[in-house]
């Protein structure tokens, strides 16, 4: 359902470091209400919180954070090949919402709880794609931030 989305292609970043803050390149997505699950198995969300994907990696499944200039809360439950080993991260938006700057743009979001690398990689092994097989490659090398 996301493929395509950003069009980022198989670029690579350096990764940024683990921090409340971090400034962001940030894509939003069009959707239907309600249409597919998310890859955690949720459908996609738009309100309070709403849905977000992210490479695994860098933002785990379950991290939530806000938008400083906007206000509004995401929680990463879903990923795409488009933003594996990119510090990019995919903004849901229903069909009917308009999506003013709906291109890329830098923003600066505050992290307000991160997710969990293990239940993230438990739900990367049940995913048979290729995308979910690079993220997990990464989500289990040990590095000292995630011991």
């Amino acid at each position: 359902m996301l493929c395509g989305c950003a069009g980022q292609g198989s670029r690579y970043e350096e990764p940024l470091p683990r921090a409340t803050y971090q400034k962001v390149n940030v894509v939003s997505y069009a959707g239907a209400a309600g249409d597919g699950a998310t890859a955690r198995g949720t459908r996609y969300q738009s309100g309070s919180i709403s849905s977000a994907a992210a490479d695994w990696a860098r933002w785990p499944a379950g991290t939530l954070f806000r938008i400083l200039a906007t206000g509004e809360i995401y929680e990463v439950d879903d990923f795409t090949d488009d933003v594996v080993g990119t510090n990019t991260i995919l903004l849901y938006k229903p069909a009917s919402a308009t999506m003013p700057g709906a291109g890329p743009r830098f923003v600066t979001i505050e992290i307000v709880r991160w997710g969990s690398p293990h239940d993230s990689a438990e739900i990367m092994r049940q995913q048979k794609s290729s995308t979910s097989k690079k993220i997990l490659v990464v989500l289990v090398q040990p590095t000292p931030e995630k011991r």
